[in-house]
């Protein structure tokens, strides 16, 4: 059997994002019945030429490193990552449509925004509590909560530094339960939802 092999590219804010996401593609592959069809490659030269350092570099990059991702690295999809810092409804939807907005017609359907409500930290503070009470059915709002709790809540500490957070976030998403996560964050199914298009319509 041929296996197709996806070659994608990233850009965002900071190694969190994108260790969750390299994890979360491994993971889906299983989860979608795809692992002996499909195999994620990640584009590692192209992915270190380009480095946002905050959130305002991920917003004013983007686009430009999208469109050379796909035209000068033939990939085949992309990933954009970047916090919302609120948590807020209407402002993750505006956010979706004003980042879709600046992306050329061609590269929509391939580009994936992953953009937790308030911060990476609260998806992977759902994580936590699910490794921990693996049988709880309880659905708490964390992402109501601020970014300071979830980080002390992840990491033990508001400012960790990536020596101390990296082989954390490693651990909480070398195997996570993608359905519990989904069930949990709307901002982490509608990032699920389109990664699930893109490969549906393959």
């Amino acid at each position: 059997m041929n296996i197709t092999i996806l070659k994608y590219g990233y850009f965002g804010e900071d190694e969190a994002h994108r260790i969750f996401l390299h994890n979360y593609l491994e993971q889906l592959l299983i989860y979608s019945g795809n692992s002996e069809k499909m195999l994620f490659e990640f584009d590692e030269v192209f992915t270190y030429k380009y480095r946002g350092r905050n959130k305002t570099e991920v917003d004013n990059i983007f686009p430009q490193a999208v469109q050379e991702g796909f035209v000068d690295y033939q990939q085949d999809f992309f990933v954009v990552c970047r916090d919302l810092d609120t948590f807020t409804s209407n402002e993750f939807k505006d956010k979706i449509t004003t980042m879709k907005s600046q992306l050329q017609h061609d590269f929509i359907n391939k580009t994936m925004l992953m953009i937790p409500v308030q911060c990476i930290e609260h998806w992977l503070w759902y994580l936590k509590i699910n490794l921990e009470n693996p049988l709880s059915t309880k659905n708490e709002d964390l992402e109501s909560k601020p970014n300071k709790e979830a980080k002390l809540a992840v990491y033990g500490n508001i400012k960790a530094s990536n020596k101390v957070s990296i082989p954390i976030v490693k651990d909480l998403t070398n195997t996570f339960d993608i359905a519990y996560l989904e069930s949990r964050s709307e901002s982490f199914r509608n990032f699920h939802n389109q990664v699930k298009s893109f490969i549906d319509n393959l």
